[in-house]
């Protein structure tokens, strides 16, 4: 069971979704779901807080975690990493920002497909990279775009979103296949995020970039999107010894800042009742997924939108209603808060993303808003 609690318990909540905006503002921004918690997870971490073990997180072989991880990904994907390629982290964007730098020279260039996750094009940026956009359609990557690009700055390291965010593309073994061929041809790098990983939907399969390529796949994961335990802090970089080798040589306080509750919170998640969790709660987005296709189709008919075959995420085409940008146009008009397209790219222009993971009764509050908003005129110059 799958339980989403009302919206005034949500507006208690302190995290960043719930406290950006006022609360005339409905969020369905940020990627955190309305969910409760996994009961096991609940669990875990009450079990911690009775112990009082709220103490520096510990050193990831004495708590087995990264047997943990490879036991999950084994059953889920078909993977079956060393554990000893396991390494803990706080966070996804951390390990990108740690890949950057360990495995890139300042002068190098960093090769990211847009529309992208926004931290992903920030964090070249940030590291002083030259970042590579190449714009891509519905998350279709070209292999020879992608290997004309790639000559032409010589670049030195791809960052793959895989599952792809925000279009929720799931790649197939052949595209997979194709990339790690271009990748290779460059002598390149592969950062795969795929932290969206267990929210595929069935008929698409996960495949991790590591399996196609593993001496040049540097892979980040974590519990954080699938459990909705992103504040928890807690994520894992998987490496081949050579890589692993580079990314060791940062300093310790890159890796060692993730959670004892973090922990806790993984192994639950990578258990037997976690899975039986996760499968229910990826049954409850998918349909949410698709009836967020009936509604939007009958209420705001000129925004344009393809289901994810991943993620709890719509990347919304509104490049027919004539808007500068549409997040804006909704936060002012409906009161709803969605994420900019642009800023996840210049292919982002005219697009929004809207989280979908809460209740029936938001979603269609969230829809009936925006349809209202349809019929207020777009702000001249906004």
């Amino acid at each position: 069971m799958i339980d989403t609690p009302p919206i005034a318990m949500l507006r208690l909540r302190t995290g960043r979704k719930w406290t950006r905006f006022p609360d005339d503002v409905i969020p369905a921004w940020i990627a955190d779901m309305d969910f409760a918690p996994a009961p096991v997870i609940a669990e875990a971490l009450g079990d911690a807080i009775a112990a009082g073990d709220l103490g520096y997180g510990p050193l990831a072989t004495d708590r087995g975690l990264p047997e943990a991880f490879a036991a999950w990904a084994g059953r889920r994907w078909g993977w079956s990493p060393s554990p000893e390629d396991v390494m803990l982290m706080p966070d996804v964007l951390g390990g990108i920002a740690n890949c950057i730098e360990a495995l890139t020279q300042p002068a190098d260039a960093v090769l990211v497909h847009t529309p992208a996750y926004p931290p992903l094009l920030s964090a070249v940026r940030a590291a002083g990279r030259t970042l590579v956009e190449q714009p891509m359609e519905n998350g279709r990557i070209d292999p020879d775009a992608l290997g004309e690009a790639l000559s032409a700055h010589s670049a030195r390291l791809l960052l793959l979103c895989h599952p792809h965010n925000p279009t929720g593309k799931v790649y197939t073994r052949a595209e997979l296949e194709a990339i790690a061929e271009v990748a290779r041809r460059h002598d390149v790098i592969v950062v795969s995020d795929e932290v969206h990983a267990d929210l595929t939907y069935a008929p698409h399969r996960h495949i991790p970039f590591a399996t196609i390529a593993p001496d040049i796949t540097v892979t980040l994961n974590s519990p954080s999107k699938a459990f909705n335990v992103a504040g928890l802090r807690l994520a894992l970089c998987i490496a081949p010894a050579p890589l692993r080798a580079r990314l060791s040589a940062l300093p310790s306080t890159r890796w060692n800042a993730y959670s004892t509750m973090g922990v806790r919170a993984a192994r639950a998640a990578w258990s037997d009742e976690g899975e039986a969790w996760l499968i229910s709660c990826v049954g409850r987005l998918q349909a949410t997924r698709d009836r967020l296709a009936d509604i939007l189709a009958a209420r705001c008919p000129g925004i344009r939108y393809d289901p994810p075959q991943a993620s709890y995420l719509a990347w919304l085409d509104c490049r027919a209603l004539g808007l500068d940008d549409p997040a804006e146009h909704f936060l002012r008009h409906a009161r709803v808060a969605l994420s900019p397209g642009p800023d996840f790219g210049a292919p982002g222009a005219g697009f929004a993303r809207l989280n979908f993971a809460t209740s029936a009764e938001i979603l269609d509050e969230i829809v009936a808003r925006m349809s209202a908003a349809l019929g207020v005129a777009p702000d001249v110059g906004a």
